[in-house]
């Protein structure tokens, strides 16, 4: 699916009390990619698989951003690594 995350990659995120920020902005950008894909799709002509699958995406990453809310250090570091790899796949492809 994806390239395995390097250490250069995951050096932004480990930056003293900048992880909640950071998982969050990775998050909503990941969240917003999601939201102009589904709005492009109000317009027809999208393989309805394909929207699905960013009706998906998107839920989980509104999930994701609620759970931020209660996550521990190491698990807001797991989400912000998550969304990272997430949005380098959508932005790329």
């Amino acid at each position: 699916m994806t390239d395995p995350l390097t250490s250069e990659d995951a050096q932004p995120l480990h930056r003293a009390g900048g992880d909640a920020a950071q998982a969050e902005k990775l998050v909503k950008r990941v969240l917003g990619w999601y939201e102009a894909r589904l709005t492009e799709a109000r317009t027809g002509g999208h393989d309805p698989e394909q929207v699905a699958a960013w009706r998906a995406g998107r839920d989980r990453a509104a999930d994701d951003l609620d759970r931020l809310e209660d996550a521990d250090e190491d698990e807001t570091v797991q989400i912000a690594l998550v969304y990272a790899a997430r949005l380098k796949e959508l932005t790329e492809s």
